[in-house]
């Protein structure tokens, strides 16, 4: 009721998280490969059934003793199917790709990582220097002398 003369309620827009978020060419590849990967998918399943139709038809036609018309259908199923199998290749290798960008994204993680380590034990070392830590273990070292000494 009242669907004609109602307003239309305004779609809400996304937010994301990060308002400054940009979009950089990483994510743009990544985007583009998985969108392949997708479109590739829904082909491959197309030629998939296709085929099984080409096959059925094919089936009633030579009941129907058309043969002619029947083995042009497999030939059209066959053609089909190697299709199919070139269109696996191309799967496997977006998907291999895919994978190898995100180990690649994991190794920058890691050594960025590493990094931060060690810049932060660059510092460290420069709070304590190595005469700091030679002085109090001369100090822990003459302390444990006058324990002994008392007990």
């Amino acid at each position: 009721m009242g669907g004609f003369h109602s307003k239309p309620k305004p779609k809400p827009t996304p937010k994301s998280s990060n308002p400054n978020a940009t979009i950089t060419p990483l994510d743009r590849a990544i985007l583009d490969l998985k969108n392949s990967r997708d479109r590739l998918t829904k082909y491959r399943a197309k030629l998939a059934l296709d085929a099984t139709k080409l096959a059925s038809r094919a089936k009633t036609l030579h009941s129907n003793n058309d043969t002619k018309m029947a083995l042009q259908l497999l030939k059209l199923r066959k053609y089909k199917l190697h299709e199919a199998d070139r269109v696996e290749e191309q799967l496997l290798n977006v998907l291999r790709m895919v994978d190898k960008i995100s180990e690649k994204q994991n190794e920058n993680e890691v050594i960025s990582a590493m990094k931060r380590g060690k810049d932060a034990l660059e510092i460290l070392h420069k709070e304590v220097g190595i005469d700091d830590v030679l002085d109090l273990m001369d100090e822990v070292r003459d302390q444990s002398e006058v324990e002994r000494r008392i007990g």
